[in-house]
């Protein structure tokens, strides 16, 4: 009898520590809708930065101007234009592409890198549109 009421009482304390438990884990695992909202936003926008890439991509599938395009986690646009694509008509290819961005990602600075193909990359010039004026400005690295 003795050892029955221990049982149970352990027993008991245990399913009371269990739904404590399961308790705090359901309502600290639990997303509010702020974090919902936040991860399909965050969905989105690696979705648009995909459909932008790959739109680039497919625009140039011989790779003619250019040879690879890439997003960092700044949104920045990185290029590796073909090595024939002659220098001074990289500031007009950064302006329409900074165009098109602007339209996919609307109320954002953005910037543009383009590199030359070489190992390591050798940067030639940074674009950037500044959001609230609309302001586009080419930076030559080429000297």
């Amino acid at each position: 009898m003795y050892l029955t009421n221990i049982l149970l009482l352990a027993l008991g304390s245990f399913l009371i520590f269990a739904s404590t438990e399961a308790q705090l884990a359901s309502s600290t695992a639990t997303p509010t809708d702020q974090d919902v909202a936040r991860a399909t936003n965050a969905q989105d926008f690696k979705h648009r930065q995909m459909e932008f890439l790959n739109r680039i991509r497919d625009s140039d599938p011989q790779q003619q101007i250019i040879v690879r395009a890439m997003l960092n986690e700044r949104n920045e646009l990185g290029l590796i234009v073909n090595r024939n694509v002659e220098l001074q008509k990289i500031p007009a290819l950064m302006r329409a592409l900074l165009t098109q961005m602007a339209r996919r990602f609307p109320n954002q600075d953005l910037t543009i890198l383009a590199y030359a193909p070489t190992k390591p990359p050798l940067k030639l010039g940074t674009a950037h549109l500044d959001a609230r004026t609309g302001d586009m400005a080419y930076l030559s690295e080429h000297k």
